[in-house]
């Protein structure tokens, strides 16, 4: 497993670094893109098959000859623990007729073996046996293997790329986004919701929602009382390769929050943390609450079992902050853990996709349940089965849930014709700028 050095970032930061904004050309989002099938096609072509992508969390393969499985539109791709430690990730494809050779989303096997011709393969992907080897011109043996993709193992996930030519994992993130999500130690944590779910349109109308804070106010009510959700207390970083970062500081009301005095959630929250929010009154005094509270969990989190808050920095104690990966890996961090928000392209409808939602948290000593993100159930610390449902028959989370909701509504609205293209705010240049990048990688770029 590689072995990554601890990065802290200095902890009297009060917001993330800001970025300096390019200049955006202000292409046109044309509809085709969410409903076209044959704009999907080209989309495998010259994104998904250029793109790096999260397979699975590396502590589920700890030893040589576990694996994962993972699916990205019409591809299946097998990864497997070796003797060396390392990773290594094969098209989930026999060399012979094509059979997939798993069919489960993780396990452990000494070697592989295709169901249909029953032709063997080591942990490296190499065939070491094949029934009637003898009536072969030339013996596959030691010479066939499936079809080898890059990988890497990062942040405690496992990543794939099908471009061998592809830059690194870095590269493709960046100095800055590569530091931030190293300085979280993800790899320390526990995945305690584990959900896929089918919708009802296309891939990137997910995508587009997670790129703007715009719809909060409107969608989302139930973060107003503690999170500051309007664009001139927010931050927007747009970075090289399509990627953006928003910054949302918590602990503290939106504007629109209508009320001098704290309510709940936050009153609890506060109170947590041995804060009486009775003492502030009025908007000019919580930019002061949310630095108390900062303050508080420095000095009594690790006794508390918070021992993680040692190696944070201010903002990330009591903010979120959310990292959007281009072309779909929302990855949202907040003070005790870290959101997976990834839709995927459906192999062959681009009015459809799937939609992953992934929770992971911060080990606490002596915690045996977790909030829910975004308001729903709390969650037993513990490793999370996979749940897969069509949405609607089951919460994926209160945010998550009125995301999707509006999604099918927009999905129907592009196919109309009285669909005019985009009109966007200065606060939606992240929408804006990932669909320049989609542009760019959709003409070879």
């Amino acid at each position: 497993m590689n072995a990554i050095n601890p990065v802290v970032l200095e902890q009297d930061l009060t917001r993330p670094p800001k970025e300096s904004e390019p200049a955006l050309r202000g292409d046109s989002v044309s509809a085709d893109r969410y409903i076209c099938a044959d704009y999907l096609k080209e989309e495998y072509k010259n994104v998904w098959h250029r793109v790096w992508q999260i397979g699975g969390v590396a502590y589920q393969m700890p030893d040589a000859g576990d694996y994962l499985t993972a699916e990205i539109g019409i591809d299946s791709v097998l990864m497997v623990r070796q003797e060396d430690g390392s990773v290594r990730a094969f098209f989930n494809s026999c060399p012979h007729r094509g059979t997939r050779i798993v069919d489960t989303t993780d396990g452990y096997a000494e070697k592989f073996s295709c169901p249909y011709h029953g032709w063997e393969f080591d942990q490296a992907g190499v065939v070491t046996s094949v029934p009637d080897e003898e009536d072969f011109k030339e013996s596959p043996c030691g010479k066939a293997r499936l079809k080898e993709m890059r990988v890497q193992e990062r942040f405690g996930l496992i990543w794939f790329n099908f471009d061998e030519n592809a830059p690194t994992l870095e590269e493709f993130l960046g100095e800055a986004i590569t530091r931030e999500l190293d300085s979280h130690r993800m790899e320390d944590m526990l995945r305690v919701m584990d959900m896929t779910a089918e919708t009802r349109c296309n891939w990137k109308i997910i995508t587009d929602n997670f790129n703007e804070a715009y719809h909060v106010k409107v969608l989302h009510p139930e973060l107003i009382p503690y999170i500051a959700a309007d664009y001139q207390d927010c931050q927007f970083d747009c970075f090289p390769n399509g990627h953006n970062r928003g910054w949302f500081p918590s602990f503290m009301p939106s504007k629109q929050y209508g009320s001098d005095v704290i309510g709940e959630p936050l009153k609890s929250m506060a109170a947590a943390w041995d804060i009486d929010s009775d003492n502030y009154v009025g908007r000019d005094s919580w930019k002061q609450l949310r630095l108390d509270i900062q303050k508080a969990k420095r000095e009594t989190g690790p006794a508390k079992g918070y021992e993680h808050y040692t190696y944070r920095a201010d903002y990330q104690m009591t903010d979120y902050i959310i990292y959007n990966l281009f072309p779909n890996n929302v990855i949202t961090v907040g003070p005790d853990g870290v959101q997976l928000l990834r839709p995927r392209p459906h192999p062959t409808d681009p009015a459809q996709c799937l939609f992953d939602h992934w929770w992971l948290v911060n080990r606490v000593e002596g915690q045996t349940m977790t909030p829910s993100p975004a308001g729903g159930p709390d969650l037993p610390v513990e490793d999370a089965l996979h749940e897969h449902v069509r949405y609607g028959e089951k919460s994926l989370g209160t945010t998550a849930d009125q995301d999707l909701s509006i999604a099918e509504m927009q999905q129907s609205g592009l196919a109309s014709a009285g669909y005019q293209g985009y009109w966007l705010p200065e606060q939606e240049r992240r929408v804006q700028a990932f669909h320049e990048q989609l542009n760019d990688m959709m003409k070879g770029g």
